[in-house]
């Protein structure tokens, strides 16, 4: 896909997370390709606002770091408790994420599970703290398709069911398309969320 052209979705999001206690949340986002960024990487970051969808979630919002995370939830100290990379990530960049943010869960998203399986095996045999990070990915061609449905303004319900194992999107009341929900790694899968003050103190 052209990496030179911008563009802006305008999602309305219903989204129902069963095992995020999420059921019928209703939020509205906005994704902009910049200029060098492909279509693949937003709409791996759409589907990342999905999976893990809770309402301090924020997109392309700083860190206050030398590295900007995709999607990020902060505590109350505003500090990161779950930070998240979609497409290339190097590993000495996971590394240093790993290493300055102690508390926090990281989750790594590919597009394939190919591309997945190469860079976990990698990743989990010289990261210090393998259990905090965690890493997901989608059926091949999920991305490309959905990228080719997304332009300007849509309405997305998406429902991800138990387990994490599949992610399900009506796109304007007319389009249905599914994927399965490529997990690997040693952390465990996102639960309940925290209230407030338990964030506070993670």
């Amino acid at each position: 896909m052209s990496t030179g052209l911008r563009r802006k979705l305008n999602i309305d999001f219903t989204i129902t997370n069963g095992p995020l206690e999420v059921y019928g949340a209703e939020s509205r986002a906005f994704f902009i390709k910049g200029r060098g960024e492909s279509m693949r990487h937003v709409m791996m970051k759409l589907m990342s606002y999905i999976m893990f969808y809770q309402e301090n979630l924020l997109i392309e919002a700083p860190a206050d770091q030398h590295h900007k995370p995709d999607l990020v939830r902060f505590n109350l100290r505003n500090e990161p408790i779950q930070w998240i990379d979609c497409g290339q990530t190097s590993i000495q960049k996971l590394e240093r994420i790993s290493s300055r943010n102690r508390l926090t869960y990281i989750e790594i998203v590919k597009a394939t599970m190919g591309e997945l399986e190469s860079y976990y095996k990698q990743a989990n045999a010289r990261l210090a703290n393998p259990e905090r990070v965690r890493y997901w990915s989608f059926r091949d061609y999920f991305i490309e398709e959905l990228g080719e449905l997304l332009h300007g303004r849509h309405e997305i319900t998406a429902t991800i069911s138990a387990g994490h194992t599949d992610a399900y999107l009506l796109i304007d009341d007319r389009i249905d398309l599914r994927t399965p929900i490529h997990y690997l790694g040693d952390a465990p899968l996102p639960g309940v969320k925290l209230s407030p003050q338990d964030e506070a103190e993670f």
